[in-house]
């Protein structure tokens, strides 16, 4: 039975999955879908309900044939969290509690569809109590909103999720990246690279509060997310100009490694909204 305050994200992938679970999407196996493959000879395919006259009436030899189907199947889905200090940071809305709300909606739209989820985090090194590994499991949803509860992030980056890769499938997966990407560009790189077996969705989680300096003028204190440090500095027009344009260069270069790693960022500009999370895939090309 599913719950009625459950949130769902319609996610979808490009290629044919080979779980043999059945499932919502294509797969490559053979088996009682609705998409028929091909005609096979009754031999390999024995199964005389799905006889198909027209192979039949065409074979020379008068050999039986009958139509194969293609199986749907499930998916893997793996959601990658940073938990660096970066993530501590409450503006308008609270980084952390964003991230929660993501993976609640996905682990909860994986059971829905019948699909295995899992769960990794890390900021310098993995977080073992963070970590759920890629299984059917009707409450992950749950089970990521204690843990995150009780949960400080703190750490200088999020490099420790490229040691928790070798505990990911197999077996290629959607792998949804979570982070505020205040990263190094070679770090940024690097994990895409390690994750190249897999299809990855980068969701970037920004607040509006991180940029209210860059339209104001005056006295203003800005903090590094990672290191905590501050910095008293006089927004002069120059600067705040200077401000706008780092971060308009930082997002464009943030979408250009992406591109060029095979995925597209999905922007959460505040709170996180699912709806717009399933339009974002609507809109990738099949």
């Amino acid at each position: 039975m599913t719950d009625a305050s459950a949130v769902f994200v319609e996610y979808r992938v490009r290629w044919k999955t080979s779980g043999l679970r059945p499932g919502a999407f294509r797969g490559m196996h053979a088996g009682s879908g609705d998409l028929m493959r091909t005609s096979v000879p009754l031999r390999e395919h024995s199964d005389p309900r799905r006889l198909d006259l027209r192979a039949t009436l065409r074979d020379p030899f008068g050999g039986l044939w009958v139509r194969e189907f293609e199986q749907n199947s499930a998916l893997k889905v793996v959601v990658l969290a940073d938990v660096s200090a970066s993530m501590a940071y409450v503006g308008r809305y609270d980084k952390l509690e964003q991230l929660r709300r993501v993976a609640v909606a996905l682990a909860q739209t994986a059971w829905r569809n019948g699909d295995a989820f899992g769960f990794y985090a890390a900021s310098d090194a993995p977080h073992s109590a963070l970590m759920l590994p890629a299984r059917i499991n009707r409450g992950a949803g749950d089970w990521i909103a204690r843990r995150l509860a009780r949960f400080t992030p703190s750490g200088g980056s999020a490099r420790g999720l490229l040691k928790v890769i070798p505990h990911l499938p197999h077996r290629r997966a959607l792998v949804f990246l979570v982070s505020d990407f205040h990263w190094p560009e070679n770090d940024l790189r690097d994990m895409l690279h390690a994750l190249a077996h897999h299809a990855v969705v980068p969701i970037v989680l920004r607040d509006p509060a991180e940029v209210d300096t860059v339209r104001r003028r005056g006295i203003a204190v800005l903090r590094d997310l990672e290191s905590g440090e501050r910095r008293f500095v006089w927004l002069r027009p120059r600067l705040v100009e200077a401000l706008r344009t780092a971060r308009t260069r930082g997002e464009e270069r943030l979408r250009q490694i992406c591109r060029n790693a095979g995925c597209a960022p999905f922007f959460v500009r505040g709170r996180f909204d699912p709806a717009l999370l399933t339009r974002h895939f609507m809109e990738m090309p099949a």
